[in-house]
């Protein structure tokens, strides 16, 4: 593995969790968790006690003070086991802790950042619609003023974790500026049980092992300390959240991409046909091959931009770079991988099958690859 970007710290980071995987969530496990629809409580157990959530958290909130690339490696190697351990992770502390440092208020901080990093807090982002998904700023939920506080009317949806969530970081319309449809928009800390806040669930192909869910918000009330961030500035700080958690988002595909090609290399030494292993043939061997370095390359770009991240602050195009190839590279890999097992890696149960549709479904969250090819258009000049 070339991992030039990391540090001796991160790669004990990544042995760690590796062998704490292998040991809690071996193969036959993973199985279970994601047929019998199981939430994950063991890992997050795992995160709070072992200091896991607290990696982005600051050290005055009893937390690492962990820089995106540590985020990377402990995400890529989560995702190698399975992606509904990968993206509880994102969604219940990268989100949190980052929007809190981003635009939080002093008490805001203290009063979350401490319980972020012990796992005593999970957060989910509540900021698509089932009509505003990629189309952000047509977003129909709304907050109004009310006497002490605002209340939020709509529906967001698809939301990771939403109904196991202590906080839902919750983006709604404020206020309608005809100069621009982005302006206007702020984000509210929902924190259940409140009155009016409901949750049905939705069902995926892949990652069941996470609760996805469409979120109600009937006359939700919520104090004015709720809002996070200036009003009306929802949009342009979810932006600056964005690099965190697309890069986070790159380096889960890279991992379940990794994950893929070691089992499908591994099942073509042990697999004979012709009276030899199957590996042994060019038409095998080539795409595998090919899966190998591609997934080399994207995680080079996906800690290339880590580190930009790190040194020099925001770097949308270099995360949204990141997120298109490493996704595109692992839906490449995995069907490679899938390909290579043959019947058996169609099979519902199947690591190759389940890797597959965990590849496409990052495609899908937090931003398509088409959105992402937007954004690198935009910064050639070409939109």
């Amino acid at each position: 593995m070339i991992d030039v970007f990391l540090t001796d710290e991160q790669r004990r980071l990544r042995a760690e969790v590796r062998e704490w995987l292998d040991d809690a969530y071996p193969p036959d496990r993973v199985v279970a968790l994601e047929r019998d629809r199981e939430y994950p409580e063991e890992f997050w157990a795992a995160c709070a006690e072992r200091g896991w959530c607290g990696i982005p958290a600051p050290v005055e909130h009893g937390g690492r003070a962990g820089t995106v690339t540590d985020l990377c490696v402990f995400v890529e190697e989560v995702a190698k086991t399975t992606i509904s351990l990968a993206t509880l992770y994102i969604t219940a502390t990268i989100f949190g802790s980052h929007a809190l440092e981003i635009c939080g208020s002093p008490a805001q901080r203290e009063r979350l950042l401490p319980a972020v990093a012990t796992g005593a807090v999970r957060f989910a982002l509540a900021m698509s619609e089932p009509g505003a998904g990629s189309d952000f700023a047509a977003m129909t939920t709304t907050a109004t003023r009310v006497d002490g506080g605002w209340r939020i009317d709509g529906r967001k949806g698809p939301i990771s974790g939403a109904e196991r969530a202590e906080v839902l970081i919750t983006a709604a319309r404020t206020a309608t500026d005809p100069g621009s449809r982005h302006r206007g928009i702020s984000l509210f800390l929902v924190e259940p049980p409140v009155a009016g806040l409901t949750f049905e669930r939705r069902e995926f192909a892949a990652m069941r092992g996470l609760p996805v869910d469409d979120v109600g918000y009937d006359s939700v009330v919520v104090s004015d300390d709720a809002l996070l961030g200036a009003e009306g500035e929802g949009w342009r700080n979810l932006a600056r959240l964005m690099d965190p958690e697309r890069l986070a988002n790159a380096a889960q595909a890279v991992g379940v991409a990794q994950a893929a090609v070691d089992d499908a290399v591994a099942y073509a030494r042990a697999r004979h046909q012709y009276s030899k292993p199957i590996g042994q043939f060019q038409a095998v061997a080539h795409p595998l091959a090919t899966a190998h370095a591609e997934i080399a390359a994207a995680r080079l770009l996906v800690y290339g931009a880590a580190r930009k991240r790190d040194v020099e602050g925001p770097c949308p195009l270099e995360a949204s770079m990141a997120k298109m190839v490493a996704n595109n590279v692992a839906v490449r890999a995995t069907e490679a991988a899938l390909q290579t097992a043959g019947a058996r890696g169609y099979q519902a149960d199947s690591p190759f099958m389940r890797r597959f549709l965990e590849a496409r479904g990052c495609e899908l969250g937090g931003g398509t690859s088409q959105i992402q090819r937007n954004i690198v258009s935009h910064y050639l000049g070409l939109r």
